[in-house]
C-alpha cells in the first residue's frame, strides 16, 4: 500500500516547490508528495474539495473517492478490507518501496537551533524575558530580553513529541504555537497545538500543567464546558484579558508560583474555525466568537463566522481582540463589550494578494501573526505577520491604512539589514516588547528583532543570537 500526497495549492505562495518541501518538513509528512502546481492532477481526478481522498487498486483502476475531512480511525477498516481483497487476489508485493529523494530520508526536519518557531511572546516585567516556540523541537525556549539573547534561561520541554506534564526537563509538548502571559501572576499559557491541549507554565522554574483539552481533536459542534472534559480543535493562539477586579499580588519574587489564576484566556481555535473563551477563576471553556462554518461573515459574535484564525492580539483598556483570519487572508476586530466583529482589511476565502494602501482596498496573503503596537508614535496601530507575503505590514487603526513596515516580500530569503531590504521566509508570529519587535521568521528557523524607531519606522533587522549550550543563570 502506497500514499502519496498531492499539493494542489490555493496561495501563490504555496504553489512553490521549495515552499512545498518546507511545509512537508515542517508537517513531518513521510510519503512523497507532488507538487500540483497547475492543478493538471486535480483536474484528472475531477476534484472538488480539499481534502479528496482517491482510492487506487493494484491495476490502476479508480475504485472509490472521499471528499472533505476524515478520521484515520473510520479510514483504516475500509482499508483493511481492500488489503484483505487485494491480498487474496495475489496482486500485493510485499516490502517498503524506496522513493529516493521524494522518500522520508530526503524531507526529515533539518537540525537546527530552532526548528521552525511558530510563535513568540516578550515579558518586559523586570529584565524581561523572550519566550520561543520552538515547534518542530516540541518545547519552549526562553532568553533574556535585556541581553537580546545570547545564553538561554531556561528550556522547557525535553524535544520529544508527546504529552507530559511536570518539571520543565521531562514535559512534552507536541507542535506547541501561541503563548499569552498574565503580568500579575507571571504564569505563561501555551497553545500546544498538536496535542489540542492548552497548557500553563508556570513563573517558580517553567512547571508545565494542562488546563484545557483532552488531548482528542473535536470534530463536532460543541458548546463547551469543564475545560479538561472538553476536546479541542487545533489551539493556535491565545490573548490574555486580566480581571479588573483581581487584587494586585503581594511581592513574592519573580520565581515564585502564586497558583491565583484569574480573567480571560482567548483561543484561535483554528481547527473550528471559531474564537473561544477560557474563564480561567471558574475553569470553564466555551466558543465565544464564530459558528464554526468557515467563511468570512461579520455580526454578532455567535452568528459571525471565521476561517483558520491563527493569530490574536488584545487590548483591556479599550475591550478590543484583534484576529489574524490566515485563510481569507484578513484582520478581523470583535469589541469583547458590545460583542460585534468587524473586518478591517480584507474580503472572502479567495480574496488576497500584496497591496497597501486604504484598507478597503488592500490585500494580505494568509496572515498567521499579529501584535498590538500601543505606543506607536504615528498612532496605535497593529502589526501583522503576512505570512505568505513574506513581509511585516503595519494597519494604521485611526487612518485604517495599511503599509508595508519590514520585509521586501516575494520571493522568501533570509538577508538582515535595512527593513526595506531584508527578507523573511513566511514569518508567523510577531510579539512587542523593550523597544523592539520580534518575528517568528519560521521557514529561516530564526526570530528576527526589529528596533521600533522613534518616528514609527522599523530599525534594522537583525536575528536574535540563541545560544543552547550556556544558561544566563
Amino acid at each position: 500500500m502506497v500514499v502519496i500526497g498531492v499539493h494542489s495549492a490555493k496561495f501563490p505562495q504555496e504553489r512553490g516547490t521549495d515552499a512545498v518541501a518546507q511545509a512537508v518538513r515542517r508537517h513531518q509528512v513521510m510519503h512523497p508528495v507532488v507538487n500540483d502546481a497547475d492543478f493538471a492532477v486535480w483536474q484528472a481526478f475531477t476534484c472538488r474539495a480539499w481534502p479528496t481522498l482517491m482510492f487506487i487498486d493494484p491495476q490502476g483502476k479508480v475504485i472509490g473517492r472521499h471528499e472533505g475531512e476524515f478520521e484515520a480511525g473510520q479510514l483504516l477498516p475500509v482499508l483493511d478490507r481492500m488489503l484483505a481483497e487485494f491480498e487474496a487476489k495475489g496482486w500485493l508485493i510485499p516490502g517498503v518501496p524506496d522513493f529516493g529523494p521524494a522518500g522520508a530520508q530526503a524531507q526529515a526536519a533539518p537540525g537546527e537551533v530552532l526548528a521552525f518557531p511558530g510563535k513568540v511572546l516578550v515579558d518586559v516585567r523586570g529584565r524581561g524575558h523572550v519566550t520561543i516556540a520552538d515547534s518542530n523541537h516540541h518545547r519552549l525556549v526562553v532568553t533574556g530580553l535585556s541581553t537580546m539573547g545570547g545564553p538561554v534561561h531556561h528550556i522547557v520541554g525535553d524535544g520529544v513529541a508527546g504529552h507530559i506534564d511536570g518539571a520543565p526537563e521531562a514535559a512534552r509538548f507536541r507542535w506547541p504555537q501561541g503563548m499569552a502571559l498574565d503580568p500579575r501572576t507571571g504564569a505563561v499559557y501555551v497553545a500546544d497545538t498538536g496535542n489540542h491541549l492548552v497548557r500553563r507554565m508556570s513563573p517558580d522554574g517553567g512547571t508545565i500543567s494542562t488546563i484545557a483539552g483532552t488531548g482528542r481533536k473535536t470534530r463536532t459542534r460543541s458548546e463547551g464546558g469543564p475545560a479538561r472534559a472538553v476536546d479541542l480543535s487545533s489551539p493556535w493562539d491565545l490573548a490574555f484579558l486580566p480581571d479588573p477586579s483581581a487584587p494586585p499580588l503581594p511581592d513574592r519574587g519573580a520565581h515564585e508560583d502564586p497558583h491565583d489564576d484569574r480573567g480571560l484566556l482567548f483561543i484561535a481555535m483554528a481547527g473550528s474555525h471559531q474564537v473561544w473563551v477560557l474563564d480561567l477563576a471558574s475553569g470553564r471553556i466555551a466558543p465565544f466568537a464564530g459558528t464554526g462554518r468557515e467563511a468570512l461573515v461579520d455580526g454578532p459574535r455567535l452568528d459571525a463566522a471565521f476561517a483558520q484564525p491563527q493569530g490574536l492580539a488584545v487590548d483591556p483598556a479599550t475591550n478590543r481582540l484583534w484576529v489574524a483570519d490566515s485563510e481569507t487572508s484578513a484582520v478581523r476586530e470583535v469589541d469583547l463589550a458590545g460583542g460585534t466583529v468587524s473586518t478591517l482589511v480584507g474580503h472572502g476565502l479567495f480574496d488576497f494578494g500584496d497591496i497597501d494602501g486604504d484598507a478597503r482596498a488592500a490585500r494580505l496573503q494568509h496572515p498567521m501573526g499579529i501584535a498590538y503596537w500601543r505606543d506607536d508614535p504615528e498612532g496605535e496601530s497593529l502589526l501583522i505577520a503576512d505570512t505568505y507575503n513574506h513581509r511585516v505590514k503595519r494597519y494604521d487603526l485611526a487612518g485604517r491604512t495599511v503599509t508595508t513596515w519590514a520585509g521586501v516580500g516575494a520571493p522568501e530569503g533570509n538577508v538582515d539589514g535595512a527593513a526595506d531590504a531584508a527578507r523573511f521566509s513566511e514569518p508567523t508570529g510577531i510579539g512587542i516588547g523593550g523597544g523592539h519587535a520580534f518575528v517568528a521568521d519560521t521557514n529561516n528557523h530564526r526570530v528576527r528583532v526589529i528596533p521600533l524607531r522613534a518616528d514609527g519606522t522599523a530599525g534594522d533587522v537583525a536575528a536574535l543570537a540563541v545560544d543552547l549550550d550556556t544558561r544566563a543563570h
